[in-house]
């Protein structure tokens, strides 16, 4: 085959795969898991370390978003914090993580045809997990919800503090692009 053709191949070959999805989950990929926790949504997110028939096992983090749950269950967040809440997704999650959330490591087994187990990329991945291990929903929370404007402006300089030291590039892009859109950078 030719250079040309070869191209070409390729070329369809990455349209078929985008049309007809990913595939079967590997070993060392990494996944976005929403398991029912009690009454409300526990994300996972971790790199896949054994497939098994339908269970894999995964190493990474749990969230459990405690802001936008007490948020939702006191009436006040009708709407898409609610709808976030109720079926959660790798494009949605930040809304979950602009506000408090319990985290812990977690290496269990998850069965994908009892959770809802979505394929990441490695850099989506590594800005999640960005988010977690700088306590960035912590320092939103802080600041969205500051009960006057002295410590909303305190809350905000250490959040911007943060945000200049970052050195991870993904990350501080994704973090100052939904700064803007929550008014957290408005003075």
């Amino acid at each position: 085959m030719c250079g040309l053709h070869k191209k070409i191949f390729y070329i369809n070959l990455v349209k078929i795969v985008n049309m007809f999805g990913k595939g079967k989950i590997r070993s060392g990929e990494y996944v976005f898991v929403v398991q029912n926790d009690l009454n409300h949504v526990r994300l996972i997110i971790g790199r896949i370390q054994n497939v098994n028939g339908s269970k894999i096992q995964v190493n990474g983090f749990y969230i459990r978003p405690v802001g936008l749950i007490d948020h939702v269950e006191s009436g006040s967040g009708k709407g898409r914090p609610s709808e976030v809440l109720k079926n959660p997704d790798p494009n949605n999650c930040i809304f979950m993580l602009i506000d408090r959330v319990e985290t812990g490591m977690y290496n269990q087994e998850v069965d994908q045809n009892v959770d809802k187990t979505i394929w990441i990329n490695e850099k989506r991945y590594f800005v999640l997990d960005g988010w977690v291990r700088e306590n960035l929903p912590d320092m939103f929370a802080d600041v969205l919800r500051a009960t006057s404007e002295e410590q909303r402006l305190q809350a905000r300089g250490i959040l911007i503090e943060k945000m200049n030291s970052l050195y991870e590039r993904d990350l501080k892009d994704h973090l100052y692009a939904v700064a803007r859109s929550t008014r957290v950078l408005e003075a």
